[in-house]
């Protein structure tokens, strides 16, 4: 039996936060069935405990259910992703408009100590750090934007391309992608919406410029 990546839970976590980290980590394969009776294993978790989380990640698209089989792990096409993609470049590009006239120096001040310490990381190459920094980031930079239904969708359409996702390419487009965020901090101070705008469909969209995998796309911005 496999064993969860997943911090260990807390008396507040339970087996739906725990299974949804352990999907956006990769560690369940994409159209990998998922079997009640290991989910209990793996979790420790009651049956019906496990029905609900499976219940939940279902309607946030990060699993799927087929009638008369079970449960699997989303397996998104290539047409899936594209138009993840680009509903996110909607979303996002909205946001950060808003988050010029939003932010604060309190928010700067976050953000530049996130871009710091995922430069520090980079270094050590702790990818689940690495990762968990990416994701912090993205969800305090959209957290400025002062709409919280905004900003929560546009985590959950990241999500929801995560199952699968191969990860960074290369020690180089790591970088780049902290340069992105280091520029994206830089414009948000000097409230330039167009510049932002820009950047942020760039960094989504990066991918078109060498053909690059949409899975890997995904996990990257």
């Amino acid at each position: 039996m496999r064993k969860s990546t997943a911090k260990a839970p807390e008396e507040s976590r339970g087996v739906t936060s725990l299974l949804e980290a352990d999907l956006i980590a990769g560690m369940f394969r994409p159209g990998e069935w998922l079997k009640q009776a290991d989910i209990e294993s793996m979790y420790n978790a009651h049956r019906f405990d496990v029905r609900m989380a499976l219940l939940d990640l279902k309607t946030r698209h990060l699993i799927e259910h087929i009638p008369n089989r079970g449960y699997r792990v989303i397996n998104l096409t290539e047409r899936e992703r594209e138009d993840l993609i680009h509903t996110r470049t909607v979303l996002e590009t909205a946001a950060v408009r808003l988050a010029v006239k939003h932010r604060d120096e309190e928010d700067l001040l976050e953000l530049r100590t996130l871009v710091d310490r995922f430069e520090n990381a980079i270094d050590t190459g702790e990818m689940e750090m690495l990762r968990d920094l990416n994701f912090t980031f993205h969800d305090r930079f959209y957290a400025t934007c002062g709409n919280r239904i905004l900003a929560g969708e546009i985590t959950a359409m990241r999500q929801r391309g995560l199952p699968g996702a191969r990860g960074w390419r290369s020690h180089a487009s790591i970088r780049q992608s902290n340069q992105d965020h280091a520029e994206m901090v830089r414009l948000l101070e000097a409230r330039d919406a167009d510049g932002l705008v820009a950047l942020v469909d760039r960094h989504l969209n990066r991918w078109r410029e060498g053909g690059t995998v949409l899975a890997t796309a995904q996990f990257e911005a």
